[in-house]
């Protein structure tokens, strides 16, 4: 499994036989980083033409805020498409502490919401399960 980048907060990996791009975040991270982040996790996606990927943010000490998520949703999330040229997948996997906080979290859209974008996004609390969903979500297109 190469390393494409390691950061302190992010470590990128892409798991050439599931064809998964896989960022491991290192701890909570402030705004800058997690742009950051999220930028190389798109470079790393387009150098290898990836468009399933493992996000795990259980090292995250909180959930995801609502700041955050529109972030996602209305700057980051538009550029997938047009980047990888095809529907991308994002497999999260959380704490179950971070999920629960996410879903209580009613100024977090659910993911319903994204109906219709070409991205599709689910949430874990297993590894096995999220890679169980990114291989159907491979094998159905």
């Amino acid at each position: 499994m190469p390393l494409i980048a390691s950061l302190p907060y992010l470590t990128i990996t892409y798991q050439g036989r599931r064809r998964v791009l896989l960022g491991q975040w290192q701890r909570s991270v402030m705004p800058f980083e997690l742009h950051h982040g999220y930028a190389q996790l798109l470079e790393a996606a387009v150098a290898h033409q990836c468009r399933f990927w493992l996000i795990d943010t259980t090292r995250w000490q909180a959930p995801a805020d609502a700041t955050t998520v529109l972030w996602m949703l209305e700057s980051f999330l538009p550029r997938l498409h047009p980047q990888l040229g095809g529907t991308v997948y994002l497999a999260f996997l959380m704490a179950p502490h971070q999920l629960a906080g996410v879903l209580t979290n009613h100024a977090i859209p659910p993911l319903a919401a994204l109906n219709g974008t070409p991205y599709q996004l689910q949430r874990f609390t297993e590894e096995a399960a999220a890679l169980h969903w990114l291989r159907t979500c491979r094998a159905a297109r």
